[in-house]
């Protein structure tokens, strides 16, 4: 029976069974070992379906996830009595643990049964070498089906949804299917990914309308309110790499938080800007942010100032020629 001092330590232990053939032996164990013991130790042994085609037939096959592993939560005092029996379950012993014990925090476990859950306890799985996780960006997923679930986000071609890949345990992964973007914040992006950047490039045209009508002092449209509030909330906490690109981010956080009354995070945006600002050296970058802040704070000294630097240059690219227009926009109010 567990001592107060064992409750204060309880884990998900990897252990081996090895009569996993029998249907829901584990369970059956497990509960005889509760109930003579008086202890509380819970079972977790996913499965997953295999179709088969036998002579025509399709026939379906349940199988073990993890192959001949379960998941067992207890103390370890407890766990430690459970694999001491002739029952088939033994520790797997993790040699880079200095515990010498296989363990699974529960933050982690939650996450796998949340997706067990959803599917019935018969998870799609994979080898984690048949993908490259490095490809997806790292996810959150903050509502719908899977809440706090953290993996690595692929996009579904044409689609809204996307894949949310987990790896669990022994180069076992399993996933969460068609998840939609706007249930998920980016927590970083893939080192060779370039969505960083059409994300910002995207949410442009969106912010400068938004900008038009804060200095207008005309509501948003539901519409409008909706990007920007999606856009901060995927996009405040993604770590870049690149300072040019992260200062280019955090002038958009910052304009968008300050519009929808975010003032807390449109100061963390701030003084995330002043930290990276002095890396770009691009004119029409810069531009864009002095054009922001002159906006915000309706500087219209500030905006003819800037605009006879941009408008001494050549405007290229569509972006550039928006840019412009935007400051020919308000140097033509006469307010």
């Amino acid at each position: 029976m567990s001592s107060q001092s064992d409750q204060e330590n309880i884990n998900w232990y990897v252990l081996n069974f090895i009569r996993s053939s029998y249907r829901n032996l584990p369970q059956k164990t497990i509960d005889r070992f509760n109930v003579t013991n008086k202890t509380k130790l819970e079972l977790f042994a996913p499965t997953y379906v295999v179709k088969e085609e036998k002579q025509g037939e399709l026939k379906f096959r349940t199988l073990n996830l993890t192959f001949h592993y379960v998941f067992v939560r207890g103390s370890f005092d407890d766990i430690k009595q459970l694999c001491g029996l002739s029952n088939g379950f033994s520790f797997l012993i993790d040699h880079s643990n200095e515990d010498r014990y296989a363990v699974i925090d529960d933050k982690r476990m939650m996450h796998f049964q949340n997706i067990a859950r959803a599917y019935r306890n018969c998870l799609p799985y994979f080898s984690l070498d048949d993908i490259e996780l490095e490809d997806g960006d790292i996810v959150e997923v903050v509502k719908g089906d899977f809440p706090g679930l953290i993996g690595h986000y692929m996009p579904n071609a044409k689609s809204k949804t996307g894949n949310i890949v987990l790896s669990i345990f022994n180069n076992v992964g399993t996933i969460a299917f068609n998840v939609k973007v706007t249930d998920v914040r980016v927590l970083e992006f893939s080192k060779r990914s370039t969505r960083a950047n059409d994300q910002i490039d995207a949410f442009v045209p969106h912010l400068l309308k938004a900008l038009r009508a804060f200095y207008n002092n005309e509501a948003l449209t539901t519409s409008l309110a909706a990007k920007l509030s999606v856009f901060c909330g995927r996009m405040g906490i993604v770590r870049l790499n690149n300072h040019k690109l992260d200062a280019r981010l955090q002038i958009l956080l910052y304009a968008a938080n300050h519009i929808i009354g975010n003032s807390s995070a449109a100061n963390i945006a701030l003084e995330k800007l002043q930290a990276t600002k002095d890396s770009v050296t691009n004119e029409w970058s810069n531009g864009t942010i002095e054009l922001i802040f002159a906006i915000l704070n309706k500087d219209r000294e500030r905006l003819a100032s800037n605009y006879s630097k941009l408008n001494s240059l050549d405007a290229t690219s569509k972006a550039q020629q928006m840019i412009l227009a935007e400051y020919t926009y308000y140097l033509a109010d006469k307010q």
